[in-house]
């Protein structure tokens, strides 16, 4: 194609790209509240299905999947502090 045409081409993609940027923060900023409900539910149970996403569309706090079981995180154990408990691989090794 020629430098002229390829130009055109950059420039409707371009104008395509803006659009679609523009129509998706205005939905994101409308729909803010909805946005932080998911990410909240996306940080608690890492992932959702479509219970949860109908409810947080509606604007209610999701139930927990229905397989979810909730687990301490393997860091709790120790209160959440690093580096307390033992060394998955052992430690370091012994000076010489």
């Amino acid at each position: 194609v020629s430098d002229a045409t390829a130009g055109r081409i950059d420039e409707v993609v371009r104008e395509i790209l803006d659009r679609a940027y523009g129509r998706t923060k205005e939905i994101l900023t409308s729909r803010m509240d909805t946005l932080h409900l998911m990410a909240e539910a996306l940080l608690q149970y890492e992932t959702i299905d479509a219970v949860q996403i109908d409810a947080i569309m509606k604007g209610e706090q999701p139930e927990p999947p229905a397989n979810w079981v909730d687990k301490p995180r393997a860091d709790s154990s120790n209160g959440g502090q690093k580096g307390s408990g033992p060394s998955p691989i052992g430690g370091p090794a012994a000076q010489t």
